[in-house]
């Protein structure tokens, strides 16, 4: 009897003592998400950001009237309800109740603040022009007038009206991007730009930020006082900055990274019969060109821009450096499947051989006084990717091929388009993520009005009027038009070269839930969910991704079954 009485206390005791590690665990581990996020972010106050690899980070921390939804569609975010005046001027928003991360009130006060502060010509914001539908915006951010006489205002802490100098239908996707995002007066106010640093930083969105050690991570943890909190499911995300795409395949493989802005080209073949599911591939609002600096001779003769345009042999460069796996040729700079426009119009060399297309460059160099006596030099700046290397090298050939020696300069992402927005280039690669479906995107890029983003430097009255006369148009078939005629006249005068319309293809790892082809390539964090990951050996890259999730499991599995019910049932037994 003392035997069996000392036998059923240890297992009594050893069954009490699983049952309070399985209650001292928690339910389910954090959940955190790894992002692969390309460049470094140049910084993260939205005044002074221009990037995509900005746009991802703020878009978890900040939401705006507008914000994406899984899709990438807009859907009303710091607004729960908006009005819009019979003639399209005048759009009044109402501020749903929510707050800052710090737990202060965020009113439409934040919003008026925040609309002049980007528009104010000390801030220097590259991305001001994108406001300049609002009323007064360009003569504001021109110091013409006041920065109280925007068309903007506060009539109480729950609403704010937006005065627009032209219909926008385009405006809520508009909305969305960062540049209108509120900023927290308060701590603005206080902090000036030191605002964005960790510990002082506050947000309206999904996520705060929680640290950043520049070139390594930015982690954000989720937002209590998020207005859907409750429905946000991942704990925390990290980005990283991704240039080297070998080196973040690697990290990606072995499951450090569970997803990835963009994989190597070179790699297709590879992850394709690896893993399959992992790799995505799809057309995307986004466009690629050569950019011409017209500032100075010799890019300010048009038939120097054309001849090097047209030496550009698109159809190989796909095949021989992009493996047909990059995007599609290029003939304007708006992609197919643009909302509302014409898209009838193509570049001047279109349907030409690339034999013709050498000879016309080679007579247009001559033309201008260039040729085997007096060859052309110049330089071309690029973005240091592997990608884009190849690219290079292969242009600098073609354009050897007739009679132009080219120099290739790379350089890190921030600092290339630093040069880009200064004008201190002579060639340059470059693209443009749309900012919204609307040929208005990317076209407002190269009105006379348009500074820092307008890289060659484009003035040309007929393009001005062009867009001025689209803006001011309420009939959507006639605005199309105008807006093609543009687009025809941008590309006719060889501001830039288009190139190809880039695909989006980020990898994203099988576990990773809810992950959408959104037109943009965004896909905020507050959609996203991380299932059950594969255990150890089960998935195709070999990485071990399996054993922390099968530790959860196992905790999981003696909760539920070492539930309070079940131990008092089988205690007393």
């Amino acid at each position: 009897m003392m035997r069996n009485f000392g036998t059923m206390s240890l297992m009594r005791f050893c069954a009490a003592l699983l049952f309070c590690l399985a209650v001292a665990m928690p339910a389910s581990a954090e959940k955190i998400l790894h992002r692969g996020n390309g460049a470094e972010p140049k910084g993260l106050d939205p005044h002074q950001a221009s990037g995509d690899p900005e746009n991802q980070i703020l878009g978890d921390l900040m939401v705006g009237l507008y914000t994406e939804d899984v899709k990438g569609k807009a859907i009303l975010g710091a607004a729960e309800k908006v009005e819009t005046s019979p003639d399209g001027l005048t759009w009044t928003f109402t501020i749903r109740d929510h707050k800052w991360s710090d737990g202060v009130a965020v009113t439409a006060d934040d919003f008026v603040y925040s609309y002049r502060r980007i528009l104010d010509p000390k801030i220097a914001s590259e991305y001001a022009s994108i406001l300049y539908p609002i009323k007064n915006a360009e003569l504001v951010n021109t110091g013409k007038l006041p920065l109280e006489q925007l068309g903007v205002s506060a009539p109480n802490p729950k609403t704010f009206v937006i005065q627009l100098a032209h219909p926008a239908a385009y405006l809520p996707e508009m909305m969305t991007h960062y540049s209108t995002f509120a900023l927290p007066k308060h701590v603005v106010e206080k902090y000036g730009f030191d605002w964005v640093k960790p510990g002082v930083m506050v947000s309206n969105g999904a996520y705060m930020l929680a640290a950043r050690r520049p070139n390594d991570h930015i982690k954000l943890v989720k937002n209590p006082y998020f207005y859907d909190a409750a429905n946000v499911k991942i704990d925390e995300v990290y980005f990283y900055p991704t240039t080297d795409e070998g080196s973040a395949l690697k990290r990606y493989r072995a499951g450090e990274l569970d997803t990835l802005d963009r994989w190597p080209l070179t790699e297709y073949k590879w992850l394709q019969a690896s893993i399959p599911n992992e790799v995505r591939k799809y057309p995307g609002l986004r466009v690629l060109y050569t950019v011409f600096n017209m500032r100075k001779p010799p890019l300010n003769d048009r038939r120097v821009r054309l001849a090097l345009a047209e030496a550009i042999d698109r159809v190989a460069i796909q095949k021989s450096v992009y493996f047909n796996v990059h995007g599609i040729e290029a003939r304007n700079v708006l992609p197919p499947g643009m909302a509302n426009v014409d898209l009838s119009a193509q570049v001047p060399w279109a349907g030409k051989t690339m034999e013709e297309r050498q000879a016309d460059a080679r007579a247009l160099l001559k033309a201008a006084g260039f040729g085997p006596e007096n060859p052309l030099k110049l330089t071309y700046n690029f973005n240091n990717r592997p990608d884009t290397k190849r690219n290079a090298i292969a242009m600098q050939n073609m354009w050897k091929q007739v009679g132009v020696n080219v120099e290739l300069n790379a350089k890190d992402f921030a600092i290339h388009y630093d040069l880009l927005k200064t004008g201190e280039f002579q060639l340059g690669e470059a693209g443009w993520v749309f900012d919204y479906n609307d040929a208005q995107s990317v076209l407002f890029l190269f009105e006379s009005s348009t500074q820092q983003l307008n890289y060659p430097g484009y003035k040309n009255p007929a393009y001005d009027d062009l867009m001025h006369r689209a803006e001011n148009e309420k009939d959507a078939v006639a605005r199309g038009k105008l807006l093609g005629q543009a687009a025809g006249l941008l590309i006719n005068d060889v501001a830039v070269g288009p190139t190809f319309f880039q695909y989006i293809r980020p990898l994203v790892k099988s576990y990773v839930l809810n992950w959408e082809e959104t037109p943009r390539g965004v896909n905020r964090t507050r959609w996203l969910d991380i299932g059950d990951k594969p255990g150890p050996g089960a998935t195709a890259n070999g990485t071990d991704d399996g054993a922390q999730a099968s530790e959860g499991g196992f905790w999981s599995w003696l909760g539920s079954w070492f539930s309070a019910d079940a131990w008092s049932k089988w205690w007393n037994s």
